[in-house]
């Protein structure tokens, strides 16, 4: 497996550094914000194959940030983690745009499988809009050929009617 680039984000120094090692020891190559506003800088700056952030940080929520980032980059998966069970639902981070929802407290390896499978999913996701893509384009060239048929057997029809005129088959009158 390559490595993958995971943007951890919360405010909370001692959670960002035991996630960040934990994963980092794991193969992952982890890059750090202390909240939304530094996260969505840095994300202008690199790309990501997942991001992880709390969901209760003060200025941008990890709500808010996960909504601002589905808007800049809708394929990037987001997994929102919480210690303020009642306060948030599962539904609503999902709605927000992330790929999974995680409470505290959570086991490293927890977080690292639900990881895989999220990254997992976003690259056969990546697979298939390209395959679309691909279909599209030779969908787009078929379309083109049948066309360019079209015009030469159109051009062949002129060239057999500029004979005809020209052998005297059509008569003006």
């Amino acid at each position: 497996m390559d490595t993958q680039n995971c943007l951890v984000v919360d405010d909370e120094h001692v959670i960002l550094s035991l996630i960040s090692e934990a994963l980092s020891s794991r193969g992952f190559t982890c890059v750090t914000a202390s909240s939304g506003e530094q996260a969505l800088a840095i994300l202008a700056e690199a790309s990501f194959d997942i991001m992880i952030t709390d969901i209760q940080m003060p200025g941008m929520t990890g709500i808010e940030l996960t909504k601002a980032v589905k808007k800049l980059y809708e394929d990037l998966p987001i997994i929102v983690v919480t210690g303020f069970v009642e306060e948030y639902s599962y539904d609503e981070v999902i709605e927000a745009g992330a790929a999974d929802f995680i409470r505290k407290p959570f086991s490293i390896l927890e977080l690292e499988t639900r990881m895989a499978r999220i990254i997992r999913d976003a690259n056969l996701l990546a697979v298939i809009k390209k395959r679309g893509k691909d279909l599209e384009a030779v969908s787009t060239l078929m379309i083109a050929g049948l066309q360019e048929e079209a015009y030469e057997k159109v051009e062949a029809l002129r060239e057999e009617i500029k004979r005809l005129k020209e052998d005297g088959i059509f008569k003006k009158e």
